[in-house]
């Protein structure tokens, strides 16, 4: 038997998509079968004919591909996309969207380089470049124009039937999975990717690019004697349910113990990523109203602090910000040089305390923070994964035996948590250093911060790594993050808020939502996008200590 030189396009069409269905589609057909109702022939053949409708429409899919000059390269992609894809849904147990389209694109070769592993490799190797490689050495016989269109409109109106006489048959069955098992459309390789596509672009097609003005009747009182100098700490990755401050039972804080801090139990993020959580985190839309394509059309809380005289920075030692810190000065610290916290690769988060001090002290490199009223913003490297290990030095390896690499997914469960532990030791590590330096300035200083995580982590609970899932799927550890407070005394004097006040109201329900009002609110921004309702502040101050006056009138 010799091996075929020559293929049709109809025929490398069904062999493409089988190939897809089959191989690149496991973790589609594990979940499927998972939550089936029943074990009867009935649950058989309702999958079988599932199986026939997706056959013909991945193959059409590949069939719209199939013309002279573009069939080798669009399938070639095609073949390796989905098996990119299917290795990280296989390994991780992610969900693929627009939002994870969205970080896909928007990550930088560092964290990209966290992502590649040996088994990677082998992955794409054997469910993508092999099928690829056949595609390349095929000679692909090719019919005219007019001959392709008709073949194209039998495989659709196939498809199509095969689709109806199904969805007759086994409307029920197919009803139930989908409103029960709502992420299948979510690992369904390759389709996912590109509605995934599809939905950034009609998100992006559809907003007004045209910059809406935030907060234009912004204004504040005269600067006081004493500058106000607020922190905003932006976490990366850090899940509510592995401080110790909330309850877990490691001492994962420890380095925050006689800081004063007040921690907030009860947060939920906005998102599950950072591309989405971040821009809502400085926006007045509110996360019901929130999206990045109506955001990035948008001022933010930072422009409208600017507007009203406060000094801005943005120090970043993460992949940037997302488009928040645009019309504000920002420093790149990711790529310092300093070989104590920086390796060449990527830096510790301690560049972030240094740049802060450093604007402190007057160094205009790090952008000048001294003796102006201001907002500095901290974004943080924090937890991000799969690399926990290379997110903290070895003097905050406080348990063992820890996960030394990106392939999470194979290491113990203990393992794993005491390496995410470990990072979490580094972020209170580096939350408390950045108090020394303000409480080191309290004699000329009035200073708050604030530490708020972007969204939380998947460590392996029922199959799942990593974060990004939709929030209609999320789990709480992806969702339920932790938030910090810390005021100086000239500070709570001045703003009127006591800790033990502050701490009064910690247990209530918040959300990133409360972040932009209760920055407005710290600088005494008076403007309509201001809710006061929503300022961690005003709910303080209403149940603050007796005798505890405001430093000056706001």
């Amino acid at each position: 038997m010799t091996f075929p030189r020559q293929i049709p396009t109809a025929s490398l069409s069904w062999l493409a998509g089988l190939w897809m269905l089959a191989i690149d589609n496991t973790v589609f057909w594990r979940t499927l079968w998972a939550g089936r109702d029943d074990s009867s022939l009935r649950s058989v053949f309702a999958l079988a004919g599932l199986a026939l409708v997706l056959w013909a429409l991945l193959s059409l899919m590949v069939r719209l591909l199939c013309w002279p000059r573009l069939a080798k390269p669009a399938v070639v992609v095609l073949l390796l996309v989905a098996a990119a894809a299917a290795h990280f849904i296989g390994s991780y147990g992610i969900l693929i969207d627009k939002g994870m389209i969205r970080n896909v694109l928007q990550t930088d070769w560092r964290e990209a380089g966290d992502l590649a592993s040996v088994p990677l490799l082998i992955d794409l190797a054997l469910r993508g470049l092999l099928p690829a490689a056949l595609v390349v050495v095929l000679r692909i016989e090719f019919v005219s124009w007019r001959a392709a269109a008709m073949g194209v409109a039998r495989h659709a109106a196939l498809t199509i039937g095969l689709a109806l006489a199904f969805a007759a048959a086994f409307y029920g069955d197919y009803a139930s999975a989908a409103r029960n098992q709502r992420e299948l459309r979510h690992v369904l390789t390759p389709t996912n990717v590109l509605n995934g596509f599809y939905g950034l672009w009609k998100e992006r097609s559809r907003a007004d690019r045209k910059l809406t003005r935030v907060g234009e009747d912004a204004r504040r009182a005269p600067p006081q004697a004493r500058p106000l100098r607020v922190v905003l700490v932006v976490g990366e990755t850090a899940r509510a349910a592995n401080f110790s401050l909330g309850g877990y039972g490691r001492p994962t804080n420890q380095a925050l113990v006689g800081k004063d801090v007040v921690y907030f139990s009860d947060v939920t993020a906005c998102g599950t990523d950072t591309a989405t959580s971040l821009p809502c985190m400085f926006s007045d839309l509110g996360a019901e109203r929130f999206s990045v394509a109506a955001a990035g059309a948008r001022e933010n809380v930072l422009d409208v602090l600017a507007r009203a005289g406060v000094s801005v920075r943005w120090l970043d030692n993460n992949s940037g910000c997302k488009g928040v810190c645009q019309r504000v000065p920002s420093v790149d610290l990711s790529r310092n040089t300093d070989p104590g916290l920086c390796d060449g690769r990527e830096c510790l988060d301690g560049v972030l305390v240094r740049g802060l001090r450093e604007g402190l002290a007057g160094s205009a490199g790090a952008g000048a923070l001294v003796d102006e009223d201001g907002l500095t913003v901290l974004h943080m490297k924090g937890s991000h994964g799969p690399a926990y290990h290379r997110r903290y030095p070895p003097s905050s390896r406080r348990f063992e035996p820890t996960c030394d690499t990106n392939e999470i997914q194979r290491c113990s469960q203990d393992a794993l948590r005491n390496t995410y532990d470990n990072s979490i030791v580094y972020t209170s590590e580096i939350l408390a250093q950045t108090i020394d330096v303000l409480a080191a300035q309290a004699d000329r200083v009035d200073s708050v911060l604030l530490y708020a995580s972007d969204h939380g982590e998947s460590l392996g609970e029922k199959g799942v790594y990593l974060h990004g899932l939709p929030r209609i799927v999320a789990p709480a550890e992806q969702t339920s993050i932790p938030m910090i407070a810390w005021l100086s005394a000239g500070a709570q004097q001045r703003l009127g808020v006591s800790r033990a006040a502050l701490q009064q109201t910690a247990s209530k329900s918040y959300s990133h939502d409360n972040l932009a009002p209760t920055l407005l609110g710290a600088f005494g921004v008076q403007t309509r996008a201001y809710r006061a309702e929503l300022d961690l502040l005003v709910q303080a101050r209403a149940v603050r200590e007796p005798g505890l006056g405001d430093r000056a009138s706001r």
